[in-house]
């Protein structure tokens, strides 16, 4: 396809040496952007490409102007004579991205014939006769080999898309109830701004649920239809105590209910049935019987456990000693368990258990080649029971009860998540991307503007560095250097970039979607280290990359502290175990912690955040010493910067500085409800992410 320098859709040639769109004899120029719009359209003729690939593929590394995308679409409507209202050519999906609808024959450049019989006969000449049969046999032995380590891809009946929420709020969790005549979500517009919502299928008519706002997972029915369930945290609406930390972590999670029926009449309150539980509680069921179903982090480790709301019992019903279980699903029509887990080798399987938690099979689950090992597999029964449906890497994949995966063609690679219709006719979906942006502000300047809390409002909290659609985060400066390093998905997935006198430069180079989830600079800033495809990367400032083989796979790279040694991330199998690893000779040391979200090293101190935003210090080099909860810091947005701690409150959103101990020495700054996510300290000038937008939507696929 690369080499195609002419096509023609809809009666209309389109020459892309010539840069020029020829309807019969009139020809006329086009801007080569353009042209490259419509031909990554026609190169994924009839599928949804998002806004966010375009933008990527088309405008790469350059800073675009308000509406490029637009204007290139009402160009080529206007040039091969389409209707914005009709759309026979090109079809536009609200908030999502376009679709060429028009068939497309691509037409390849051709040799001169005497080029082509002097090539062949010069070719024919230097082959050895048992050549073509080496040759076939090497192609059958790769493609049996790629047969057997890649999940084959099928077209899936689901190729009509319907969005079907047009908010500015971020959308979250969809399914259906029972008889499928409402679809259920979560709407989340900002801070303390999150509700459930039902929509009624058939009219569009759609109700808030939720009296007050708060932290709601995932949505499910009771058996009867009648309750929706679900987990919940502290209502947001509480004012915190004085007594409270600053990152609010005494928060409780507890399985809530309400009433459907009187939901849809009036929002109401949930409510609570297992209460309050510190420790995280995902994913929790209905059963019959006011028995409810859900995962619970006990020692580190999740179990599948079972409350008894009649008598307030609570059981154990399925765990594993060293296999760690991060997802499971109920089969309603079979009344059996999915459970998935993870081996300490990093192995994924699949086990059935019957309603009495007994073992029905276990196989495990081979991950495309193009998926970490570290990928959860958060699948889910379709309407039938007879297999489960997934999300990897934004792609919908069928997962058979053998464990077997396979990859299903729809128009859309931007999925979040997915529900089967109960007739298993449709599938609700949830799709889209986040959009966010980099600002550098100056500390000493003081705050005072006023700013409305609108996630998707798409006004700057702060002027970016550079405005995309794209996310970037992780913003740091270059030791002794001018540069800034960022993580951008900008041209589709996960790229290590610089940033320098006002130009973006790409570092690394994957082709495949690996989440870069960290990076760290080395300490004389000549090298970066971070992790992709479970290896340690490790490139110079002009893109020269070298890999580190370790013996287990990594996960994360945090903090680059000495010349030869790093602390990375990897699951032993818990999840995010900190180790030190050394360089000089690629060994890893455990220093025995884990949930761990980032870490820092300042002498014999290491100072380190879990994933729940908790701050926590310790002797470095005593990988048994304990460990002291710095309760004043939120982990979610802090860092180190010579010798001081720089930690947001997150009900302020102010910057304070802190000593080593976590004592508070003094207010840096006010920052925004949307912008306070903090990087990194240079001459007063401070790095954040700001969050621009979430443009996830609820969308119908037929």
């Amino acid at each position: 396809m690369s080499e195609v320098s002419t096509f023609h859709i809809a009666g209309f040639e389109i020459n892309l040496t010539r840069s020029t769109i020829v309807n019969h004899q009139c020809q006329t120029h086009i801007e080569p952007k353009v042209l490259k719009v419509l031909l990554l359209l026609a190169q994924r003729q009839n599928e949804v490409v998002t806004h966010q690939e375009i933008m990527a593929h088309v405008w790469a590394g350059t800073e675009v102007v308000p509406n490029a995308l637009q204007r290139c679409i009402a160009i080529l409507r206007k040039e091969l004579g389409d209707n914005a209202k009709e759309q026979k050519i090109i079809a536009t999906h609200p908030k999502i991205g376009y679709r060429l609808i028009a068939d497309v024959t691509w037409h390849a450049p051709n040799k001169p014939a005497a080029q082509n019989n002097e090539s062949a006969q010069v070719t024919s000449l230097k082959k050895p006769v048992l050549y073509p049969l080496f040759s076939l046999v090497l192609v059958l032995v790769v493609t049996l080999l790629t047969m057997s380590y890649w999940p084959k891809e099928t077209a899936s009946a689901f190729q009509t898309v319907s969005v079907l929420t047009h908010t500015d709020a971020h959308e979250s969790h969809a399914i259906f109830n029972p008889d499928a005549s409402y679809l259920i979500f979560n709407r989340y517009a900002g801070a303390c701004k999150s509700h459930l919502w039902a929509k009624h299928h058939t009219t569009g008519e759609e109700t808030q649920l939720t009296k007050h706002a708060g932290y709601y997972g995932a949505t499910s029915f009771t058996p009867d239809g009648r309750e929706l369930v679900f987990s919940a945290k502290t209502d947001c609406n509480n004012t915190p105590s004085k007594t409270e930390t600053n990152n609010a972590n005494n928060a409780c999670w507890s399985i809530a209910t309400l009433d459907f029926a009187q939901a849809l009449s009036a929002p109401v309150a949930p409510q609570q049935r297992f209460l309050c539980q510190a420790n995280n509680l995902k994913k929790p069921l209905a059963l019959s019987n006011h028995n409810y179903v859900f995962l619970h982090s006990r020692a580190g480790k999740y179990s599948l456990m079972r409350y008894n709301d009649l008598n307030k019992s609570i059981q154990v019903m399925y765990e594993h000693k060293q296999d760690v279980i991060y997802h499971f699903d109920y089969d309603t029509r079979h009344q059996r368990y999915a459970i998935i887990s993870r081996t300490p080798q990093l192995n994924t399987y699949l086990t059935l258990l019957d309603k009495n938690a007994k073992l029905l099979s276990k196989n495990p689950i081979k991950l495309p080649n193009n998926v970490s090992k570290y990928t959860n597999v958060l699948a889910n029964f379709d309407a039938q029971g007879n297999a489960l449906l997934t999300i990897l890497n934004g792609h919908l994949y069928t997962l058979e009860i053998n464990g077997h995966l396979t990859a299903q063609k729809t128009p859309l690679s931007n999925f979040v998540s997915v529900e089967q219709h109960p007739n298993g006719h449709s599938l609700i979906a949830v799709v889209g991307n986040k959009d966010i942006d980099i600002a550098q502000l100056n500390s000493t300047t003081t705050n005072t503007q006023q700013h409305e809390s609108r996630l998707n409002s798409q006004s700057l909290p702060f002027t970016s560095l550079a405005r995309t659609s794209a996310q970037e985060r992780n913003a740091t400066y270059q030791p002794h250097g001018d540069n800034i390093a960022f993580i951008s998905d900008r041209n589709g997935h996960d790229q290590l970039w610089l940033w320098q006198n006002s130009q973006a430069t790409q570092v690394s180079s994957h082709t495949a979607r690996h989440r870069i989830h960290n990076y760290s600079w080395s300490p004389e800033g000549k090298r970066m280290a971070w992790v992709s495809n479970d290896q340690l990367m490790i490139s110079d400032l002009k893109g020269n990359i070298s890999t580190v083989n370790t013996d287990k796979l990594l996960y994360s790279a945090l903090t680059w502290y000495t010349d030869n040694h790093i602390l990375v991330l990897l699951h032993d199998p818990v999840q995010n175990g900190l180790y030190d690893l050394n360089l000089s000779t690629n060994t890893l040391t455990a220093l025995n912690i884990n949930h761990v979200e980032n870490a820092w090293v300042n002498q014999e101190q290491l100072i380190y955040s879990t994933l729940d935003g908790q701050v926590f210090s310790r002797v470095f080099n005593e990988t048994h010493a304990p460990s002291q909860h710095l309760t004043a810091l939120n982990g979610k947005a802090m860092f180190l910067h010579d010798q001081q701690l720089y930690s947001v409150n997150p009900t302020t959103t102010t910057l304070n500085q802190y000593n080593l101990t976590g004592q508070r020495l003094k207010t840096v700054m006010q920052l925004k409800d949307t912008a306070w996510k903090v990087t990194d300290l240079k001459d007063n000038k401070l790095l954040l992410s700001q969050f621009i937008a979430i443009n996830q939507e609820v969308v119908l696929l037929e």
